[in-house]
């Protein structure tokens, strides 16, 4: 069954096309990676299938009375709600299902036998609904999920409002896990993830029965949950069987075969023109000649793909640093409340450092306390001489 149907899809942004006449399927418990190289429209895809974005041509058919769940990052989550009552919202269409069989129940003593019957009939199978999504069970479901993401380390009663960017991440993909669709779109949805809670989702992930759509940069984390590769490249969508190793195997072998196949026509294309160009003037042997040119002009042109370019990297040399590049003293970093005890850290020239930690822990306000960018509770911070900074940050 098509949960999923996308026919003659074209799009593009000015005079760039993104996708030229795709078509794509999503069938029932189809667990698909969706891949490409940044720039070739994987997010813009997703957009797409979830009516955000217009496409410029064709269709896109969703199969009746689907639940599609994507994780949308820029959902606001209202102020005053804790994270339980966040979660708990995953399951408001059953709280809405309880209602109107509470009202049928109430309905049932004024109405004769038949249309009793009928009542009695529609709230079982509602009773039914209810009891086969997990209705009598919500908080121990609540729970279990909360747990497997870590939501729990910062406290299920906490306002939403309180939290950081990655953490309020974190409570959207739990409310939609525990909504279970019919279909989920996942895009990247390990970025906020510590190592523990990456395993707990690959395990839901590969024991999840509907189907979804995976975007991820974790190639470990994509092969273990996905039996589809749907590859994103020169603006079409090519499905793979199996994993993204396999994708590999099977990607390279096309591309040598069309490559063998180019190198193999150039010459005989070379060979034509060659015959013709020696011969059409020859009377003896210039119908051979218009012969070779009609298969010349029939003739279907293999064109290999253009080479994507590769970045290129010039790294300026700068002024040797001194041999240490920060001290700090008992120093106490945090927001309104201290997020850790004193701490004296020194980092040496040469020194390459791996800061780990829980989301939320204060990994990066560390970072930008160590840098002065917000002050910090106690202590001091001593910064090295002629320090050039080079700063990635996801904020």
């Amino acid at each position: 069954m098509s949960l999923l149907t996308v026919t003659n899809l074209s799009h593009g942004f000015g005079d760039r096309a993104i996708f030229e006449d795709v078509s794509f399927r999503l069938l029932q418990g189809e667990h698909i990676g969706l891949i490409g190289a940044n720039g070739e429209g994987k997010s813009t895809f997703m957009n797409i299938i979830t009516r955000k974005l217009e496409p410029d041509a064709g269709n896109v058919t969703w199969a009746k009375r689907m639940r599609v769940g994507y994780l949308d990052q820029h959902v606001v989550l209202q102020q005053g709600m804790s994270i339980r009552d966040v979660l708990r919202t995953a399951f408001q269409y059953l709280y809405d299902l309880e209602a109107e069989m509470n009202a049928l129940f109430a309905k049932m003593g004024e109405v004769d036998a038949d249309e009793l019957e009928k009542l009695l009939e529609e709230t079982g199978q509602m009773q039914d609904e209810l009891t086969n999504n997990d209705f009598y069970i919500i908080d121990s479901k609540v729970d279990e999920v909360a747990n497997g993401l870590g939501l729990d380390e910062f406290g299920l009663e906490r306002d939403v409002h309180d939290l950081s960017g990655g953490q309020r991440t974190k409570v959207l993909l739990a409310k939609l896990l525990l909504e279970k669709p019919d279909i989920l779109l996942l895009d990247e949805p390990t970025n906020y993830l510590d190592v523990e809670h990456i395993e707990w989702l690959r395990n839901y992930l590969q024991n999840y029965e509907n189907a979804f759509i995976l975007i991820s940069h974790d190639i470990p984390f994509l092969n273990s949950v996905i039996n589809l590769i749907y590859h994103m490249e020169n603006q079409q969508i090519t499905r793979y069987a199996g994993d993204y190793d396999e994708f590999l195997r099977v990607h390279e072998m096309k591309k040598q075969q069309v490559e063998a196949a180019f190198k193999k026509q150039q010459k005989e294309i070379a060979n034509l023109k060659d015959f013709v160009a020696r011969n059409k003037a020859n009377a003896a042997t210039s119908r051979m000649a218009m012969s070779r040119q009609k298969k010349l002009d029939k003739m279907e042109v293999i064109e290999l793909d253009a080479e994507k370019p590769k970045p290129q990297f010039d790294f300026k040399l700068a002024r040797t640093p001194g041999r240490y590049l920060f001290q700090t003293k008992g120093l106490v970093i945090g927001y309104d409340e201290p997020l850790s005890k004193e701490l004296d850290l020194t980092m040496e020239r040469g020194q390459k450092i791996a800061l780990s930690g829980a989301n939320g822990i204060g990994k990066t306000t560390l970072l930008r306390s160590i840098l002065g960018e917000i002050p910090s509770l106690a202590g001091s911070v001593e910064l090295g001489n002629i320090l050039k900074l080079g700063i990635s940050s996801k904020r």
